[in-house]
């Protein structure tokens, strides 16, 4: 029994690390690069992970000392789920994870400039990248991909004249032409999607994060027109369409 018991418990950990080294690290062009080996990313306690022990490392690298991360209310270890925390070295996060931050004004109505950051899944419960926004009491926006960037959360302004911005959130497979653009606005604390939109990434006119700042249009008070790009047809024009989107 207890054999059967260390296979089965070997099995999920050769799995779990398997997974994390097959995934794509790509930069903002979305041109795949080595991702993080065995070597870098491991199983480890809650003690000796990164994320854990040595916040100070990324506020210095990712942060350059201008704000201070408070990863404190996510729950990086249940031992009930194994949810055991992911252990980065400096190496790999100074590598793949050393990106800068993006400002995208005021999200939360403090007046205050807010920006947003990328790091890697905290434990392996986590599929995929996070975003963090400077102001810790923003809710970070969990992802499934591994092909984010703080290029890749952008300010459409603020539609509904609540005091803070709405974001744009370019998401990527990594692999596929069909990448999408998601519409979020913070409430009570709260992220709350009001739209998705397709954008095509092989369009032949519009640019991912170069031109994301023409996909967009307010027209109104709580509603703004937003530029899908669906599909490329055979002679080689995008498929394109305004759409009217009215938050409530």
């Amino acid at each position: 029994m207890k054999t059967f018991i260390f296979l089965i418990s070997f099995f999920f950990l050769f799995s779990c690390n398997k997974e994390i080294e097959n995934k794509k690290i790509t930069t903002t062009s979305d041109v795949q690069e080595k991702p993080p080996t065995k070597k870098d990313i491991k199983i480890s306690t809650f003690q000796d992970s990164i994320f854990s022990n040595d916040t100070q490392y990324i506020n210095d690298s990712i942060l350059k000392g201008k704000f201070k991360l408070d990863i404190s209310k996510y729950e990086l270890f249940n031992p009930k789920n194994n949810c055991y925390p992911i252990k980065l070295s400096k190496k790999t996060v100074h590598e793949f994870y050393n990106q800068g931050f993006n400002q995208l004004g005021d999200l939360n109505g403090d007046k205050k400039i807010d920006s947003v950051f990328v790091l890697h899944a905290l434990s392996y419960c986590e599929n995929g990248d996070s975003y963090y926004f400077t102001d810790n009491t923003i809710p970070r926006m969990q992802t499934e991909s591994n092909c984010c960037h703080p290029e890749s959360i952008f300010s459409i302004g603020d539609i509904d004249e609540d005091g803070g911005n709405e974001i744009g959130q370019y998401y990527s497979s990594c692999a596929s032409a069909f990448k999408s653009i998601n519409i979020w606005t913070l409430k009570n604390n709260k992220w709350k999607q009001i739209a998705t939109f397709t954008f095509f990434f092989n369009n032949g006119k519009y640019e991912a994060f170069k031109d994301f700042h023409k996909l967009y249009k307010k027209t109104a008070k709580g509603k703004f027109k937003f530029l899908e790009i669906s599909d490329m047809r055979a002679n080689g024009e995008a498929v394109m369409e305004w759409k009217t989107v009215i938050m409530k």
